[in-house]
């Protein structure tokens, strides 16, 4: 190796380690405008990743997957997906991992035309998801199976996309129910819409929102996901302590109708946002037990094999 090489190696390795050790510029997903986006955007506004040291670029990406791509391929340094997403990708091979969630239930509830009265009224009817596959999906199966229902045979589901496709499609009978947060939740009941039961009182466990990061970096730049992941543990601690600027937050990035249904919003994920950010195990092995029909032994896989929630116990640990 001549001599001019070994010097441009030695630079390359020690800017290159220099990077990693004060890396500031962090580019994070996030998954739409739902409430349980609410501690990112604490963290973005109230300054709690310039705080850990970060300076973060936030990427709206719609779709778990394009977002797993993103963060397969460099182009994102986490990835704010459900945990079933992480969970698919790692069992197709990809080199990623759970390392903390926000939301351990489905903070939805079902609407339904206004003269459903039971879940036993929409056997045989239409009901609209975003995506097949997708939480809607997960969770209008959940609540079916919970009620007798068979999904498959009972039921007929449209993908229609985001919750106001949904919502018109309801108001034209094009289907007869849909799945919907808060405050979108609030605003259909408050037009007389049927809520027949809400998925988190009925006991769903499910990693709803998780923070995905990959494998290596646990590894290459732990100290980047421990800021990371303070930065998230404190804008939890913010959010549930300074109610008013939270508010405010709801109206910013939510768009809701009324203040009244931002206080709503608010009080709602407040509720279901966790302190600490540990995944609750059982809604990983929930998740896993829906996909052992198309890949069969995976609901026998432990849930700790789509987690690593080491560095996130360090910084609990530290505060």
């Amino acid at each position: 190796m001549s001599k001019c090489f070994a010097i441009v190696v030695l630079a390359i390795g020690f800017f290159g380690a220099a990077d990693l050790s004060a890396q500031s510029r962090v580019t994070s997903s996030y998954p739409g405008t739902a409430g349980y986006n609410i501690p990112f955007w604490v963290a973005l506004d109230l300054g709690e990743f310039k705080k850990a040291g970060l300076e973060v670029d936030p990427v709206l990406i719609s779709g778990g997957s394009k977002s797993m791509q993103a963060l397969l391929s460099g182009g994102l340094d986490f990835a704010l997906v459900s945990g079933g997403v992480s969970v698919q990708a790692a069992l197709s091979g990809a080199e990623v991992t759970i390392i903390g969630s926000s939301s351990n239930s489905m903070s939805a509830g079902v609407i339904a035309a206004k003269e459903i009265k039971s879940y036993q009224d929409l056997r045989g009817k239409k009901v609209g998801i975003a995506s097949f596959g997708g939480n809607n999906d997960i969770g209008f199966r959940y609540a079916f199976k919970k009620n007798g229902i068979n999904p498959d045979k009972d039921i007929t589901f449209l993908q229609l996309g985001g919750e106001r496709n949904r919502l018109t499609a309801l108001e034209r009978g094009a289907i007869a129910a849909t799945i919907m947060s808060p405050p979108g939740l609030f605003v259909a009941e408050g037009q007389g819409y049927s809520r027949l039961g809400d998925l988190n009182a009925m006991g769903m466990r499910y990693p709803e929102l998780s923070l995905v990061a990959r494998k290596r970096d646990l590894k290459e730049r732990r100290d980047f996901v421990r800021r990371y992941l303070r930065a998230w543990v404190e804008a939890v601690r913010v959010m549930k302590s300074n109610r008013e600027a939270t508010v405010r937050l709801v109206e910013k990035y939510i768009h809701v109708g009324t203040r009244a249904d931002a206080i709503k919003t608010y009080e709602y994920f407040a509720k279901s946002t966790s302190d600490t950010l540990r995944t609750d195990r059982d809604g990983i092995g929930e998740f896993l037990a829906t996909v052992e029909a198309s890949k069969p032994g995976t609901a026998k896989r432990n849930p700790n094999e789509f987690i690593d929630e080491s560095a996130l116990e360090e910084v609990l640990k530290g505060r």
